[in-house]
């Protein structure tokens, strides 16, 4: 006749042992065990604590309307046009006055400027070579906080073409890792140092005042294209997608990475030594007394050692 369990009830034995024993030594080295070397396998196999996290988000880019442009025409002459008074008032013989169009689009309607297709028209027929600078406003306002004014700079040789066109990205540089919920306001100034002096206001020399920020842009440039005009017409288009951003996490977001690591070989750890402990006690290999529920259900002790 086959039989069915209807009913069950552990049974607990339980192993008492003096404070001053070899049992008690035992016990605490693997209490301590047990919790200390979890931290120290996560910690040793790394990434344990996180010091790096990156993060997407696409910047809000504003146009300032500081531009500066430098052509070297067909003739081999320079002709400079500026939105910097100062600059104006410095290159009298040598400007030129182009058309200016700036055009934003947002393809996804998120209030967020994607693109700017800046575009300039000239008097001159023919160009050899343009040098560009547009200056922007870049803010990071999600997990970093981040607004710094930033030049994208282009320089092309046309080769006496009529007309060009340049598509490319703009691309955040980053030297150094940003702080989480921390404002950086360090670059958010004036791309020209000394507004009164001419040699403040060339390329070369924003350019090396530029590459030493620990944070900038760069205009990454896909495309460019030439094509004939009855007048030298340069169009810039600049995409500003998602850009990902490395930061330094806090020191709760570090937990919350951690912790993760730590129970999951605290398990493997638990189960391993439970067992081992088991195995010393249930043995008697250290001396103990134990107290449990015997074969015939009454509470029983055995007497503590050997």
């Amino acid at each position: 006749m086959p039989l069915y369990m209807v009913y069950k009830k552990e049974v607990t034995s339980k192993y008492l042992v003096p404070f001053w024993s070899v049992a008690m030594v035992f016990h605490v080295i693997t209490i301590v065990a047990m919790v200390t070397l979890p931290a120290v396998v996560a910690f040793y196999t790394r990434n344990f604590w996180v010091t790096e996290l990156v993060y997407t988000e696409q910047p809000q880019v504003n146009l300032e309307y500081e531009m500066l442009l430098v052509l070297i025409d067909d003739s081999g002459q320079q002709k400079t046009w500026s939105t910097y008074p100062v600059y104006n008032t410095l290159t009298q013989g040598i400007q030129t006055v182009p058309s200016v169009s700036v055009q934003e689009t947002d393809d996804d309607r998120n209030g967020i400027t994607d693109t700017y297709n800046i575009t300039l028209g000239f008097d001159a027929t023919k160009v050899k070579s343009i040098q560009g600078m547009f200056v922007f406003s870049y803010v990071l306002t999600d997990l970093c906080s981040l607004v710094m004014r930033v030049p994208i700079i282009v320089q092309k040789a046309v080769g006496g073409s009529s007309s060009v066109t340049v598509i490319g990205n703009m691309e955040l540089l980053q030297n150094v890792m940003l702080q989480s919920y921390n404002p950086n306001l360090l670059y958010n100034t004036s791309v020209i140092l000394d507004p009164n002096a001419l040699m403040s206001y060339e390329i070369s020399s924003i350019l090396a005042e530029v590459s030493k920020r620990d944070v900038t842009v760069r205009y990454n440039e896909w495309y460019t294209y030439l094509y004939p005009s009855s007048t030298f017409t340069s169009s810039f288009i600049i995409n500003i997608p998602k850009t990902s951003i490395r930061y330094s996490p806090g020191f709760w977001e570090g937990v919350k990475y951690a912790w993760i690591q730590y129970l999951a070989i605290f398990f493997i750890f638990y189960q391993v030594l439970s067992r081992f402990r088991g195995f010393v006690f249930e043995n008697m290999i250290v001396t103990s007394l134990q107290s449990g529920v015997n074969h015939g259900g009454k509470v029983g002790d055995q007497p503590y050692g050997d």
